[in-house]
């Protein structure tokens, strides 16, 4: 995900999308949450006491839940009435969602527990937040949520591990990632499980948690994926000689701010470069493909779509995502959808649709370099064309990759199915969203995968021209895991070797990507 630690301040207002973290270790606990804080919890725990003793019927605190919500419930049952709702809720399918996600989650929830309009007591956010900061964690299956009502499916499987109930992960002293049972890993460590108390199970389970954790992780991707697509960009264009006044900063400054922020990055690539002379020279084009032509503006395009997201995604952390609401000194217990997840939702559509542009103006970036009356180069980047086929196959896998892309841009928070007997009757498809997106995130990573491969080929068959001093570090990577083709050879691992290249470091890190993205655009 974006940064590489916990930030263990809760404080509503201090935390924003780009340092929710990735590295899943825990809760650091040297930044105790403000007595403030404590005490708005305290009043809003005490107000769902009071109801509770008065016999009051309050949705969610001594009834059922949904279509039961007119059900009245004891209150000597309501410990189990909560206990219940976990457990039947926990009915997700699917493979297991990674331990930094769950972790996201949880922090995005105990910000929600602890805006103090939740109900739920001090006692019990503070047991949550030993058993994460001991590294504990639920198992949370990747489906079963259609992103309202709360990501109910996956808080559900999360909550379980808090209540001691069902399969855990958990860091060994070794710091490598162990599974257990949840009730024993808690008793080794010397920690008390949660008991739910009236309101507890709902508040822990009725948000957007899942669907606003993938989301950022998403977010944080994509910011890697456009500074990496702007390098390999500028490869492309180093080894075509294609840039032209393509990044000519007077140029870049009569369009959007975006287009200005991307071209100077792409620019920044190839300072000393004399390579963009020599295209005019050959003859080759008058003007370069839009592929390169158009590359800034593209970009910044991704820029700005990353940019409206990450304001988005500050909103719905600081939204307080839970039903129903308390307002102790108003007296006022609130019936809400802020559990709706439509704002993530449409993030993760947003970003699904321009990272599939960013494949598709990078696998015609490819084809140029396969095509000699273009590129100036031997015919799909090999030595003794005919006998050899190159990068032949490549290009072809890119142009798969890009078309699969395509077909998962399609937007899933356009769809809706009713769900629970018709009481939730229009729902985000938030995870679904958010699970397609990342699939396009990996597809377009394997085709900037490709692009780097064959680019750094394109850069030593031109000749006698010097590398860029930046672009050589990059060469020089890229060379420690992929060799020079000069005759055919099984493709798929080095394609392999440039995808893992191209994550977290060490040619793009997500920390470095996140400033990019969220700095100040130029001033005009």
């Amino acid at each position: 995900m974006i940064a590489r630690h916990f930030l263990s301040d809760l404080n509503p207002h201090t935390l924003w999308p780009a340092a929710l973290t990735g590295a899943a270790k825990g809760l650091d606990a040297s930044h105790p949450i403000p007595d403030s804080v404590w005490a708005g919890c305290q009043r809003a725990a005490l107000e769902v006491e009071d109801i509770v003793k008065s016999g009051r019927i309050v949705y969610g605190i001594n009834t059922g839940f949904g279509r039961f919500a007119e059900c009245a419930v004891d209150p000597v049952q309501l410990a189990e009435l909560q206990r219940n709702l976990v457990l039947s809720h926990a009915a997700g399918v699917g493979e297991e969602t990674e331990r930094e996600v769950v972790m996201a989650m949880w922090l995005l929830r105990l910000r929600t527990l602890l805006r103090g309009h939740s109900g739920v007591t001090v006692e019990t956010i503070q047991r949550l937040m030993r058993i994460l900061q001991a590294g504990i964690l639920g198992c949370v299956p990747v489906r079963g949520s259609v992103g309202a009502s709360g990501d109910l499916a996956p808080g559900a499987h999360s909550a379980l591990a808090m209540m001691g109930i069902g399969p855990c992960t958990y860091l060994d002293e070794a710091g490598k990632v162990q599974r257990g049972d949840a009730g024993e890993v808690l008793g080794r460590a010397g920690l008390a499980a949660v008991v739910l108390g009236p309101k507890e199970g709902l508040a822990m389970i009725n948000g957007t948690h899942y669907t606003t954790a993938l989301a950022i992780k998403l977010w944080n991707q994509t910011c890697r994926l456009l500074r990496v697509a702007n390098l390999t960009s500028a490869i492309s264009m180093e080894a075509t000689g294609g840039t032209g006044t393509v990044l000519e900063p007077t140029v870049l400054r009569t369009h959007h701010r975006e287009t200005e922020r991307a071209g100077a990055d792409i620019r920044h690539w190839l300072t000393n470069s004399t390579a963009h002379h020599d295209a005019r020279e050959s003859g080759r084009f008058a003007q370069a493909p839009y592929c390169l032509r158009c590359a800034p503006q593209v970009h910044g395009a991704v820029l700005r779509e990353l940019r409206v997201a990450y304001d988005t995604l500050h909103g719905e952390m600081d939204a307080i995502g839970d039903n129903p609401l308390l307002f102790p000194e108003e007296g006022l217990v609130a019936s809400c959808g802020n559990f709706h997840a439509i704002y993530p939702a449409r993030v993760c559509d947003s970003l699904a649709a321009v990272l599939a542009n960013l494949a598709v103006i990078a696998e015609r970036r490819i084809n140029m370099l396969m095509d000699t009356r273009l590129s100036g180069l031997p015919m799909f980047l090999v030595p003794d064309g005919g006998l050899n086929s190159g990068f032949m196959m490549a290009h072809v896998s890119a142009a798969a990759l890009a078309s699969e892309a395509k077909i998962h841009a399609m937007p899933a928070s356009v769809d809706s199915i009713p769900t629970n007997c018709d009481r939730e009757d229009h729902v985000s498809m938030g995870p679904g969203a958010a699970l397609k997106a990342l699939r396009v995130a990996d597809l377009v990573q394997k085709v900037l995968a490709i692009e780097l491969m064959s680019g750094m080929q394109a850069l030593e068959m031109r000749g006698g021209r010097e590398i860029p001093l930046h672009l050589r570090s990059v060469r020089d990577t890229v060379r420690e895991q992929v060799p020079f083709l000069a005759k055919d050879a099984v493709l798929s691992p080095m394609i392999a070797a440039c995808d893992a290249l191209l994550n977290d470091g060490p040619i793009i890190q997500e920390q470095e990507a996140a400033a990019f993205v969220t700095a100040p655009l130029p001033e005009r």
